[in-house]
């Protein structure tokens, strides 16, 4: 008897039953959600950086010696609730970040400034709707009011994590009652998502799709 992960030998069935070594718990663990996220970013790792033809198995994650900084990935993902992970973990592979890097703030707010930046309009839209509704159930408030009611505080969270997006603040008729709101701090926080030399551009450069964003808010009522 002897156990597959560790080479551990037992005398009986059932000790090695009840023997636990790290790797076994790995694998009892599998179906956790941040393990299979990192499962995936493992998987991605490999597929991205090399020719390996056959993807990478959770057998292969468990024995691996970089499983815990992946995993440590995984549930930076799952607890901070960060945006598309599959997109972010091939960011931080075509970019060449180091994997003990990629759960930190610093990595995903950099990626997270260049999302917001290239998303559609009305995939912003569509992600910010959804957003706001998950807010109103929270706060027991019309998701339409959300720029007229919410708190300074909890917007600067909202807007740097990409929950609420540029597209709507400024082409929806309520967004700017947000914007007065900041004192100078605040905004300094978020200077570099709602910059407003960029959006200026790109909305002069996108003037169909700024004329849908701003009809769809306007029969949102938002």
């Amino acid at each position: 008897m002897k156990c597959k992960w560790c080479g551990k030998e037992f005398r009986s069935e059932s000790t090695l039953a009840v023997h636990m070594c790290v790797k076994k718990r790995r694998w009892t663990d599998r179906d956790m959600s941040h393990i299979r996220l990192s499962h995936r970013a493992f998987q991605m790792f490999y597929e991205i950086n090399t020719s390996a033809k056959n993807p990478k198995t959770m057998e292969d994650f468990i024995m691996s010696p970089y499983y815990e900084a992946f995993v440590k990935y995984g549930r930076a993902c799952q607890v901070n609730e960060w945006l598309e992970p599959e997109k972010y973990t091939e960011w931080l592979i075509t970019k060449g970040i180091k994997l003990k890097q990629w759960a930190s703030d610093k990595s995903y707010n950099t990626y997270i400034q260049d999302f917001v930046r290239k998303e559609t309009g009305l995939r912003a839209l569509e992600r910010t709707v959804v957003y706001l509704s998950k807010w109103s159930e929270e706060a027991d408030k019309d998701w339409q009011s959300y720029f007229e009611v919410v708190s300074p505080s909890r917007a600067v969270h909202d807007i740097r994590s990409a929950k609420v997006s540029p597209w709507v603040i400024y082409l929806s008729q309520t967004g700017d009652l947000l914007l007065q709101k900041f004192n100078d701090e605040q905004v300094a926080m978020i200077k570099d998502f709602i910059d407003p030399p960029f959006w200026m551009k790109l909305f002069a450069n996108n003037k169909e799709e700024v004329r849908e964003i701003k009809h769809a808010c306007k029969e949102a009522n938002l």
